[in-house]
């Protein structure tokens, strides 16, 4: 016996499912939601990793010239403001004190010397070198009763970081001298001649400078562009600072990705010109204009396609 509720049309109505087409535009209908949705998605991460990687090119740009711009200033910077300054360290190397200029620079890297065989300097681009004084040791130069010893002083002062064999910058109200340190002990010389590397062309003595005399790290640096270092791809290009730790010479790799570095100089006038221009006149330079290209080391967007963001930034730092 058929139940009247069951052959009711109404209720036999509710009991019919989806049609094949109904099920398949709404699969469709879903698709174009989720595919809406994982484009925004990709959208946004890509977004996000662009604007990384060229955050870090941007920092990478303010570490550089920060650090370049500091040296720059303090270039030629004497404690004790000294006109005339004796340089007795061997060599005539970059790193040497030239009286009245405390920067100086070449159109090719590689012509300067001595540098570090690896990495290489490129030398399809131009070096700047300075040359100052650091911070001034809170311990003087004190004669005393080891002067005739040759010994200005008996400990190192760490409060700069000046160690055995550093370069050094030592001046009174009449004198000033850049060296190489001996060893910070009784009986040894300030200055030995022919010791260390550089080493020194003559010897200093306590005898060499008033009760109280100052004393600096002698801060020697040569930035330029060379082959970056282990680990990197490829033809990758860093930016380098040259100096002289103890008796080594080191390059410090600043900044990988530094694909280009154009330093131009001004002199006076109102045009900025390279190094050949500048010529000898390097105590008239008053202002560098540096040009640093930088690159991402991939593309941080497309793996098939490889090609980095690569950004030029540039200053203009006026040399006190």
């Amino acid at each position: 016996m058929t139940s009247p509720i069951l052959s009711h049309p109404a209720h036999r109505l509710r009991q019919v499912g989806l049609t094949l087409v109904e099920l398949m535009v709404a699969m469709l209908l879903g698709l174009v939601v989720i595919g809406a949705v994982v484009s925004v998605l990709l959208s946004s991460r890509q977004s996000y990793s662009t604007n990384y990687s060229l955050s870090q090119v941007q920092d990478n740009a303010r570490i550089a010239f920060e650090l370049m711009a500091r040296d720059i200033r303090q270039a030629g910077s004497s404690p004790c403001g000294n006109s005339t300054v004796t340089d007795v360290l061997n060599g005539a190397g970059w790193y040497r004190w030239v009286n009245g200029a405390g920067l100086f620079g070449v159109d090719a890297a590689n012509s300067l010397a001595p540098l570090p065989a690896s990495p290489a300097p490129d030398a399809s681009m131009p070096a700047i070198v300075t040359r100052g004084a650091g911070q001034v040791s809170a311990n003087f130069i004190t004669a005393g009763a080891g002067c005739a010893a040759g010994v200005p002083m008996t400990t190192a002062p760490t409060d700069v970081g000046i160690g055995a064999n550093d370069l050094v910058f030592a001046c009174d109200g009449t004198q000033a001298y850049i060296y190489q340190t001996a060893a910070f002990n009784a009986g040894l010389p300030v200055a030995a001649v022919g010791a260390g590397t550089p080493g020194n062309s003559s010897q200093l003595s306590c005898a060499s400078f008033s009760n109280s005399a100052y004393v600096a790290p002698y801060q020697a640096h040569a930035w330029y562009i060379g082959a970056a270092g282990a680990g990197a791809p490829p033809d990758t290009l860093s930016l380098y600072r040259a100096h002289y730790v103890g008796n080594a010479l080191v390059s410090d790799e600043i900044i990988r990705g530094a694909t280009n570095l154009q330093i131009a100089y001004l002199t006076g006038g109102t045009n900025f010109v390279n190094a050949a221009a500048v010529g000898g006149a390097w105590n008239t330079v008053n202002t560098v204009r540096l040009a640093l290209t930088l690159q991402t080391l991939t593309n941080p967007n497309n793996a098939t396609n490889p090609e980095p963001l690569v950004r030029t930034f540039e200053t203009t730092i006026r040399v006190r």
